[in-house]
């Protein structure tokens, strides 16, 4: 007779042995934290650069400004904070952002065009992670691409630019937390 399950009827038992399993993988858990969210453990406040602005589109380096400050900081469990005192600065470019049709309706309207079922913003860009403290780069991404799908008849081109922005952004974080 074992110990850990005295012997009880069938469903009992296995009730007692999932309970004791979840109670052991919920005690383990508590060990593990997420100190630093991917990025060096000194790295606790950042400051986010605007990116240089290459495309024909003014403000959508302040789109993705935003972006950013909103979602990088709770992502990698860092803070906000001005250059001077920052541990770490995120800089880049935005390289090039352009509309592109993905989807076309082959039957013309009464107007004789082409319709659009779906279309695309692509967004290059190059991003880098830099370590103040250490005087290094502790991430660089070059020619970076990000996608934003919209649908024409129900959304405009802003909605894809927003969305390609948004995952901009994504790629930057999964960088940054890829290298530790």
């Amino acid at each position: 007779m074992s110990l850990a399950f005295p012997k009880r009827p069938g469903i009992r038992r296995a009730l007692d042995a999932v309970l004791l399993a979840a109670f052991l993988t919920l005690l383990s858990g508590c060990n593990y934290s997420f100190t630093g969210g991917g990025l060096p453990q000194h790295i606790r406040r950042v400051y986010i650069e605007p990116f240089e602005n290459e495309t024909p589109y003014p403000g959508l380096e302040s789109l993705l400004l935003r972006e950013l400050q909103d979602r990088f900081p709770g992502s990698l469990g860092v803070r906000l904070a001005s250059q001077s005192s920052a541990d770490a600065i995120v800089r880049g470019k935005l390289k090039s952002a352009e509309e592109q049709t993905t989807n076309i309706n082959p039957n013309t309207d009464a107007s004789g065009r082409i319709g659009r079922l779906e279309a695309q913003v692509q967004v290059s860009f190059d991003a880098e992670i830099y370590d103040v403290q250490n005087d290094k780069v502790l991430w660089r991404g070059n020619s970076i691409t990000a996608l934003g799908a919209f649908n024409p008849n129900t959304e405009d081109v802003d909605d894809g630019r927003r969305k390609a922005l948004q995952q901009a952004v994504q790629r930057l974080i999964e960088g940054a937390q890829s290298q530790w």
